[in-house]
C-alpha cells in the first residue's frame, strides 16, 4: 500500500471478530506500507456471484450475508466508539475455505460518532457509486445506517446475480424492480424473474421472498426507515435456520460440490 495506512490500523488494531479479515503483520520496506492478512482461500464474493461458472448454493448466500451482518454489528455496536466501514461491496467480502465470510478493506472505516454524541458529518465524500447512502451522498452523514444501505445493494446482488454497479447503464441494478416486484399482487412468483437463474429454483420461496423484503428495507431513502444490524442479523439467523432444515428436506446441498458445510456451528472470536 501507498500513502498513510494509519487510520487503517488504528481501526484494524481495536477489532477482533471472526467476520472481519485478520491482520497478521505489517511491515515498511523502500516507501511501500506491507499489511499482511489471513488468508481467505476462496477469494472475494463478487467472483462467486458474477464470474465463476459454480454457483453458490441458496444456503451458502444466506450463510454469507449473515456473516457480513454479524462482522458490521460488531463494528456499530460493539466498538467503543461505534464504526462504520464506509465500503460494504461484494468485492470487499471474502470467504474462507468453507465459504464463510469475511469483511475486508477497512482504508474508509471511521468512527461514526461527532460532536456531542451525533452522527458524524463529513464533506469528503469516498466509497464505490452505486454503493452509497442517499443521506451520505447528500449531506455526508456518516452513520451505521450507512453501511446497513450498501449491504442492502449487495443483498440484492447475491439475489439476483447482477451487479449493481457496471460501466454501461443499461442493465443497471436498481432497488425500484425490487420495490416494483413487492408490491405486485403476487410477489413470489413475479421474484422468480429477479433470482439468479443460475440457482435453477432451487430455494425456498417463501424464504426468498422475506429475504427480498428484508432487502427492500435496508434500501429505504430515509435511514431511519432502515433496520439496525442487529434486527438483520436476528432476521438472517431465522432464515437460515429454515433455509438448512429446507436444504435437508430436498438434499438440495447434494448437487452443490462445495455446498455450506459448517453453517450451523462455527468457533468465535467474538461472536454477538
Amino acid at each position: 500500500m501507498n500513502g498513510d495506512v494509519t487510520k487503517e490500523l488504528n481501526v484494524l488494531k481495536k477489532i477482533n471478530h471472526f467476520n472481519l479479515i485478520e491482520l497478521s503483520g505489517v511491515c515498511f520496506d523502500e516507501g511501500h506500507w506491507y499489511l499482511v492478512y489471513e488468508y481467505a482461500v476462496n477469494g472475494s464474493l463478487d467472483n462467486w456471484i458474477f464470474y465463476s461458472t459454480q454457483t453458490l448454493s441458496w444456503t451458502q448466500r444466506v450463510q454469507i450475508a449473515l456473516d457480513v451482518a454479524k462482522g458490521l454489528n460488531y463494528l456499530h455496536s460493539y466498538t467503543n466508539p461505534s464504526h462504520v466501514h464506509k465500503d460494504i461491496k461484494s468485492s470487499n467480502i471474502l470467504l474462507d475455505s468453507d465459504f464463510r465470510a469475511k469483511i475486508a478493506n477497512f482504508g474508509l472505516a471511521r468512527s461514526a460518532e461527532g460532536y456531542e454524541g451525533e452522527f458524524a458529518l463529513t464533506r469528503h465524500i469516498v466509497g464505490t457509486k452505486g454503493y452509497m447512502a442517499p443521506e451520505y451522498l447528500e449531506n455526508g452523514l456518516v452513520s451505521p445506517k450507512l453501511d446497513v444501505y450498501s449491504f442492502g445493494v449487495m443483498l440484492l446482488e447475491m439475489i439476483s446475480g447482477k451487479e449493481a454497479v457496471q460501466e454501461s447503464a443499461k442493465n443497471l441494478l436498481s432497488s425500484k424492480i425490487l420495490v416494483a416486484i413487492l408490491a405486485k399482487e403476487n410477489p413470489g412468483e413475479n421474484l422468480k424473474d429477479l433470482i439468479d437463474p443460475s440457482l435453477q429454483e432451487n430455494y425456498p420461496l417463501d424464504i426468498a421472498l422475506s429475504f427480498a423484503k428484508l432487502t427492500e428495507s435496508c434500501l429505504q431513502r430515509n435511514p431511519d426507515g432502515r433496520p439496525s444490524m442487529d434486527d438483520i442479523v436476528r432476521s438472517l439467523t431465522r432464515f437460515l435456520d429454515v433455509s438448512l432444515i429446507w436444504e435437508r428436506s430436498t438434499g438440495t446441498g447434494e448437487n452443490y460440490s462445495f455446498a455450506s458445510t459448517s453453517s450451523e456451528t462455527s468457533t468465535w472470536k467474538r461472536d454477538n
